[in-house]
């Protein structure tokens, strides 16, 4: 039997704007979720999914 091998994911959502993606890493996830609330002011949220 094989393991089963799950994939953590990170949903970025702007609470201000359309902005909404998936990303595999953490690390970009948080690096878009600066740079956007850097930039605009807006309220970010980053959630990890499984």
């Amino acid at each position: 039997m094989s393991p089963i091998h799950r994939t953590e994911r990170y949903h970025l959502v702007c609470r201000e704007c359309p902005l909404e993606r998936l990303y595999d890493v953490e690390t970009d996830a948080d690096a878009v979720h600066r740079d956007h609330v850097d930039e605009t002011g807006h309220r970010v949220a980053v959630e990890r999914i499984a």
